[in-house]
């Protein structure tokens, strides 16, 4: 069975875009819980020594958020495309 890369691939984009987005929210508005968990899948003591204080602005939001979705489409055309390749008799 083959794969379209190009509608893996978008929906990986949008699927990324809607977790940075909620991301992005929970940490709006829980900041010191959100760092609490970041320090817990870093194995950290504490983030906040290493990153200082945090705040959500738009720049930062659309920083992060631009480059990820276009790495997770890349990413997911390219695994879908090798898996093509890899199944062709």
């Amino acid at each position: 069975m083959q794969l379209n890369a190009i509608k893996l691939a978008n929906a990986a984009a949008v699927t990324t875009g809607i977790l940075y987005v909620v991301c992005t929210l929970f940490v709006a508005i829980a900041p010191q819980f959100s760092m609490t968990i970041l320090a817990g899948a870093m194995h950290l003591p504490s983030v906040a020594d290493a990153l200082g204080e945090m705040s959500v602005t738009l720049g930062g939001f659309l920083l992060g958020l631009i480059p990820l979705v276009i790495f997770g489409y890349v990413a997911v055309y390219l695994a879908a495309t090798l898996y093509n390749r890899s199944v062709k008799a």
